[in-house]
Formats: structure tokens, C-alpha cells, sequence
């Protein structure tokens, strides 16, 4: 009789543990990271029901999975969104800078072809001056996107130090939990599921290693070692200004007891939103605005170069038509002084090689320094250097010092610069932004060459005399006589005529007559007298690449005693020799592929253009499809978490008719032994 009694009762407490626990999955069907529970018994060495306990349906492995996809797709999610909004406004035909670059051309064309007429000019002017504000806006709406990123980030390390400290005080209620049970010794389920969905969220902001103490405890790393929660601290993340760019929005670290104390946190490899926003700044950001700095600065130094080559209306050699802009190295805060000085420009002439890489600029010692460019985060090409600064601080270095990429650097330091010394330089990143129209008067544009030949009717031969080609007019003669032009017009060593003597031989003499000497055929006549030295001789001291500047051909059969002038062209009437040549910049290769070692410029300014779109696009593009496979094996993990600690309705419903028949049985043996007991004490009253 007692052991119907023993039975009927441990069965009966049983099955309603049983329905408690289906009850239970049922109302937690939508309560996000809920895992099914489902109550286990042990056996009994009697008769009934052993000792209840609540059991989780919990699959490590698949958790764990769960939550490295969980990573990997918020990464991918975050790239992807920010990606899609620089493409969308880099398609907007309303920014394009390929439309400005195509109307400046098409004005230069009309110029040329009218070239005393000041409308088309005009109309260069005014098209320029657009092409600029495109330049400039759509650098300054790149740069908005990385201050979108700045406020995202210090978003997400708010949210993100929310989690961990979350994280770290479930941890104490969880241990705590698992001591004061003395039946089961586990902590209650419901915190184990509010942690576990703490840590999934947490897992979304950046990738994570968790491990398990002893106790019970989640001990959290990063991926690449950063301690966030241990059994006895936690750490927070700080978003600050960075280092050495205060613009841009930085991680640091700190732990929560002493929060005096950061260190940089590592954001390679990160993961989570945090790590899609830091790839995105660096892997797309950085190379776009870089990019269009550097697309201004060629296109701005290709055009002034050759606008220095002709003349203008008002007879003068021509000067620049953009102001190019010089910027400041940004020093590293331990340097040992934050008043060290470093102008970065660009060296005149060297547009063309001109990269989009980011530099950073390393003192070896008080004097000298080292060079590493870097694209994306990473190194491109080998150091440079070391190379040593002027001993006076007004002169620059440039090309002829052995600076790479068409740099020139001026130094400034706050008494002396010292080992350890680092600075990031970045020459194009704002050129966008800061370039600026220089030409005011549509007689400025200089389309006249700037010599001008003449072929007597005098001559008897059928000689003839044409410019091969203009390649200097720099009056600026820090070098001896670096070109034959002076201040608007020629010097008076300049070659001014060339005359056929008795013996065939070309005898070139300058301005006052004097024979200056004698080339052997009329190809190339001044390359010819500067390959014999005759440049040099008699007080000239030509000693420029360039001299004198121009180079001119003789062709056809011209007799002795025939004379071909050449003299400076202050009238430039009715002349488009240069305004040809600034057209033909439009389709000549005048841009430098983004590769390490010297120039290689196999680019024009469309093709550089519409390369940077395609890369966008192409990120953008990738990035998507990138994140349709996250998303499927997001699903794949997510459904196999739940096969094990989702919750079905159907299942569950089965459970609770079943346990309910078992209930309704179990109450049945306790009224079955009531029955037979009070027929027991009815037989022997």
C-alpha cells in the first residue's frame, strides 16, 4: 500500500515538473536567445520517480558556429551598407567629375580653334571653375562618409561596452546561482540564456574566443588577444581622436578599475560591425578620397605644366591655371615635439607620378629619415632612404634628392628632429578638397607657342623650319641659364638663327649674332649643339637639362647661305601650337597606375576616373555577394541551433497532451491505493 502511495505521489509530482516545463518553452517560444528546457529525472533504487533536474538543450559546437557567423555577417552587413552608399554617389551623373573633365576639354578644342577669340576662353574659365567645385564636392561628401563612420564607431563601442559590462556582472549572478544550489549545483537556466544572448550580441560587434572557468564564468577575448571580460575584471573600449589624426575617431582600451590607463586596441582582423566600419574606412574610404586628391593634382599639374609652355594674348609666357596645394605631415604624439613642421607638396612637373598611397615618414637619427609607403592598411613596394634633411630649413628635397612619387618636403623642426621621430604623410588625401582655380582673365590661357620660326622668302633652297617641341620655359635660372627664356621673352645668349654654310653645316648663332656652333644635319639642331657642348662655351654656362628649351627642325634641301629665324613670340596671334598640346592631354597617358617603384603612367584622366568607379562599384558589388553567402550560413547555423534548443509548438503541444494523459494516470494510482486502503479499514472494523 505505501509504495502505491510512494509511486502514485513522485509520479504525480513528476509529470507536473513535466507540464511545468512544457508550459514553460510554450510562453518562451519568442523570447529571443530562450533554450528549450525539457526535465530529466534520475533513477530510483525504490519504487517512483528519482530526483528531478531542468535540462538546457544546449549544443556547444553549434553555438559556438552560431556565433562566428553571427560575426562574420555583421561585418560583412556593416561593409556592405556603407559600401552601397559611396557607390550610389559616385553613379549620380550629377557629381561626376568624367562629365567636368570632358566639358573643360571640349572648351579648350573651341579655343583652340578660335584661339584670339576671349568667349571660348572664357567659357574654359567658367567650366574649369566647375570642374573644380565638382572635385571639391564630391571629396567633401567622401569626407562626410568617414565622419559618419566616426559616429557609428563611438555608437558602437557605446553599445559595445554596455555588453561586456552585461556580460561580466551575468557571469557573478551565474556562480553565485550555481553555489546556492545544493541539489543540482547548475545555475539557473534562465540566466545561462540571458548570457548566452548577451554574448551572441556582443559577438555581432566584434569576434570573440569565450572560454569557461571552473566556476562557471565566461572568460572573453578578442580574436587577436584582447582580454574583455575576466572572472575578476572586465574592459571597456574608448573611442577617441586618433593618432596622429585627431579627424578620425580611434579604439583604445581600458580595464574598468583604472580607467586612467588605455592602450591601442587592435582593429586588423577585428570583425563584428566594428571591424566592417574600420575595413570599410581603410580599405575603401581612404583609397577613394587618396584617389580623387590624386586625380586633381595630375589633371592640375598636367595642365599648369604645359600652360607654362606657351604664351597668352598679352605676349607673356604663361603661368599656372590651378594652385596645388601643400599640406602638413601629421606628427605622432610621443614624437619629441608636437611643434616639428613638415610641408608635403608636390614637385612642378611630376604630377605624373603622383600615387595614392599614404606614407609614413620615420627619423633614424636628428638628420636623416625613411620613407614606407602604405595602400589600404598595408606596405606597398620597399622603404626609401634614408635621406638627409637640408641644412637650411627653407630649402626643400624633391626628385634630385631621391624622393619617390613626385614628393618634395620642406623641414622645420623645433630645434632638432630626433630618432623615433614618426610622421604620417598623406600628399593627395585633401587635394580634392583644396584645390583652387588660378587663371581670372580668359587672356591668361596661354595656346601661342612661345617661339616663333620663320623661313625667309630670301632663301633660295626649299629648306623649312618647324618646332619639334617646347620643353622648358623656366625663367626661374637658379641653375646658370636653365632655359634660353627670360622674363617674357629670349636672353641674349638665346639661339635666335640658324644659317647653312659652304659646307651644308647648320651654324646656329643667338641674339647679337654670335656663332654659338654648328650642327651636322637639321634633325634636332639644339639637341645636337648640347650633346657637343657648345651650350656651354663662350660665358653661357647652360648647364639646365632643358637649354635652351625648345628643339626645331630643318627640313627639305636648304642651300648654303640660307637663314631660319627663331625669336620669341610676344605678339602669339592667330597661334595654337600649346593649345593643341593642352587638348592632346585629354587622351595622353598622364596619370600613374597605383604601383610600387618609379612612375608608370599608362593612364589618362578618364581611364583613372572611371577606374576608381569601377573599384567602388566592384567593392560595393562584392561586398553583397559576400554577404548573401554570410547571410545563408548565418541561416544554416541558426537553424541548427535551433533543431536542438528551438522551441516547436507542435512537439511541445504533443508533450502536453502526453504529460497531461500521465498526470491524470498518476492521480489515478493515488485514488486506486486511496480505494484499497479504505477497503482495507472497512474489513477489519
Amino acid at each position: 500500500m505505501t509504495d502505491l502511495f510512494k509511486i502514485g505521489t513522485s509520479s504525480l509530482l513528476g509529470n507536473q515538473n513535466q507540464l511545468a516545463s512544457t508550459s514553460n518553452n510554450i510562453a518562451n517560444v519568442n523570447t529571443p536567445g530562450y533554450t528549450r528546457q525539457r526535465t530529466e529525472y534520475t533513477s530510483y533504487v525504490e519504487w517512483g520517480v528519482g530526483r528531478p533536474q531542468v535540462v538546457r538543450m544546449f549544443d556547444k559546437y553549434a553555438t559556438d558556429q552560431l556565433r562566428r557567423d553571427t560575426t562574420e555577417q555583421a561585418k560583412l552587413q556593416t561593409y556592405s551598407d556603407n559600401s552601397s552608399i559611396l557607390d550610389n554617389l559616385f553613379s549620380d551623373e550629377s557629381t561626376s567629375i568624367a562629365k567636368g573633365l570632358d566639358s573643360v576639354f571640349q572648351r579648350l578644342h573651341e579655343a583652340s580653334d578660335e584661339p584670339t577669340s576671349l568667349t571660348p576662353r572664357q567659357l574654359f574659365i567658367s567650366d574649369a571653375n566647375a570642374l573644380v567645385a565638382r572635385m571639391q564636392g564630391l571629396s567633401d561628401r567622401v569626407l562626410e562618409q568617414e565622419e559618419i563612420v566616426n559616429d557609428e564607431l563611438k555608437l558602437e563601442v557605446s553599445e559595445t561596452n554596455s555588453l561586456i559590462s552585461s556580460l561580466y556582472d551575468l557571469n557573478g549572478k551565474i556562480v553565485t546561482s550555481k553555489k546556492s544550489n545544493d541539489v543540482t549545483g547548475e545555475a539557473s537556466p534562465e540566466l545561462l540564456d540571458e548570457r548566452e544572448e548577451v554574448v551572441r550580441q556582443l559577438a555581432s560587434k566584434l569576434n570573440l574566443q569565450v572560454m569557461e572557468d571552473d566556476a562557471g564564468a565566461y572568460l572573453v577575448n578578442t580574436q587577436g588577444g584582447q582580454t574583455l571580460v575576466t572572472n575578476a575584471n572586465y574592459f571597456q573600449l574608448a573611442a577617441v581622436p586618433g593618432n596622429p589624426d585627431p579627424q578620425r575617431t580611434d579604439i583604445e582600451v581600458y580595464i574598468n578599475s583604472n580607467p586612467s590607463i588605455t592602450k591601442d586596441f587592435r582593429t586588423e582582423g577585428l570583425g563584428g560591425s566594428l571591424g566592417g566600419l574600420t575595413a570599410y574606412r581603410t580599405e575603401v574610404l581612404d583609397q577613394t578620397i587618396n584617389s580623387l586628391g590624386q586625380l586633381a593634382i595630375s589633371f592640375s599639374d598636367a595642365i599648369n605644366e604645359q600652360n607654362k609652355l606657351g604664351v597668352t594674348l598679352d605676349g607673356e609666357l604663361g603661368g599656372d591655371v590651378f594652385n596645388i596645394p601643400t599640406i602638413k605631415a601629421l606628427g605622432y604624439d610621443d614624437n619629441s615635439s608636437a611643434d616639428h613642421l613638415i610641408e608635403i607638396g608636390v614637385e612642378d612637373g611630376f604630377g605624373d607620378q603622383v600615387a595614392n598611397f599614404d606614407y609614413e615618414l620615420t627619423f633614424t637619427s636628428a638628420t636623416e629619415y625613411t620613407l614606407q609607403a602604405y595602400q589600404g592598411g598595408e606596405t606597398i613596394g620597399s622603404m626609401s632612404g634614408p635621406f638627409t634633411i637640408p641644412a637650411v630649413a627653407t630649402d626643400s628635397q624633391a626628385s634630385a634628392d631621391g624622393l619617390p612619387d613626385g614628393l618634395e618636403f620642406t623641414f622645420s623642426p623645433d630645434g632638432s628632429f630626433a630618432e623615433g621621430d614618426t610622421f604620417l604623410v598623406r600628399p593627395s588625401r585633401l587635394a580634392g578638397v583644396q584645390i583652387e582655380m588660378n587663371l581670372n582673365r580668359p587672356e591668361q590661357l596661354a595656346l601661342a607657342s612661345p617661339i616663333t620660326v620663320e623661313n625667309p622668302i630670301t632663301n633660295i633652297g626649299s629648306g623649312k623650319i618647324e618646332i619639334e617641341s617646347i620643353t622648358s620655359t623656366n625663367t626661374d635660372n637658379t641653375n646658370a641659364d636653365e632655359t634660353a627664356f627670360s622674363s617674357n621673352g629670349f636672353d641674349a645668349a638665346a639661339p635666335a638663327s640658324i644659317q647653312i654654310n659652304a659646307s651644308g653645316g647648320y651654324d646656329v648663332y643667338d641674339t647679337a649674332g654670335t656663332l654659338i656652333g654648328t650642327a651636322s644635319s637639321g634633325d634636332n639642331i639644339m639637341q645636337q649643339l648640347k650633346a657637343a657642348g657648345d651650350f656651354d662655351a663662350g660665358g653661357r654656362a647652360a648647364t639646365g637639362d632643358d637649354y635652351p628649351g625648345f628643339e626645331v627642325n630643318i627640313s627639305g634641301d636648304p642651300k648654303p647661305g640660307d637663314v631660319f629665324n627663331i625669336g620669341f613670340n610676344s605678339e602669339a596671334l592667330d597661334d595654337n601650337y600649346n593649345g593643341l598640346a593642352l587638348t592632346d592631354l585629354q587622351s595622353e597617358d598622364t596619370m600613374r597606375r597605383n604601383i610600387a617603384g618609379s612612375g608608370n603612367n599608362t593612364l589618362t584622366f578618364g581611364e583613372a576616373y572611371s577606374n576608381l568607379i569601377g573599384y567602388i562599384g566592384d567593392t560595393a558589388n562584392r561586398a553583397e555577394i559576400d554577404l548573401a553567402s554570410s547571410n545563408a550560413l548565418l541561416e544554416q547555423s541558426f537553424a541548427r541551433v535551433q533543431d536542438m534548443a528551438g522551441v516547436n509548438l507542435d512537439e511541445e503541444a504533443a508533450d502536453l497532451i502526453k504529460f497531461e494523459q500521465a498526470y491524470n494516470a498518476s492521480a489515478r494510482i493515488l485514488t486506486v491505493a486511496q480505494t484499497i486502503f479504505d477497503s482495507l479499514l472497512s474489513a477489519v472494523r
